[in-house]
């Protein structure tokens, strides 16, 4: 897969799910995770019209589901994290720790800090699989 994707929208969350459900190593990191979460891409600072929220169903290493829902409030997720695009993009360019990002607040989480505390490695394979999406930031 070679054409560039925007990240926040529903081809990337898709293909991110993709990448998830192919990556032995996700497996593996995952396989005791269980949990939803909304990455919350914030518009402020980028060309986004509005903030995204990309929804990933995680369960058992696996992706089962992947979509930029219609009406957010429709889902409550288990976790959120939020961010805007620039902090994002220094986690996918792994110029950035995903836990340090969530520890120092440059990503604002919601949920069970414990949890992901627990799982350091699912995170990080998670954002592993982010890097293998030819990925365009709508930076300003």
């Amino acid at each position: 897969m070679s054409e560039m994707l925007q990240f926040g929208t529903e081809s990337w969350v898709k293909q991110l799910m993709v990448e998830l459900n192919n990556s032995q190593e996700y497996a593996e990191a995952a396989k005791t995770w269980e949990g939803d979460i909304y990455f919350v891409v914030e518009a402020k600072g980028s060309k986004l019209p509005n903030d995204v929220y990309m929804y990933l169903d995680l369960w058992h290493g696996k992706c089962r589901s992947a979509n930029v829902p219609e009406n957010p409030n429709d889902i409550k997720p288990e976790f959120v994290i939020k961010g805007n695009v620039k902090t994002f993009k220094n986690v996918i360019d792994k110029e950035m720790e995903p836990i340090k990002a969530m520890l120092t607040r440059k990503l604002k989480l919601t949920g069970n800090m414990a949890k992901i505390m627990r799982n350091v490695k699912a995170a990080n394979q998670l954002v592993m699989c982010c890097t293998l999406i030819p990925t365009e930031f709508p930076l300003e």
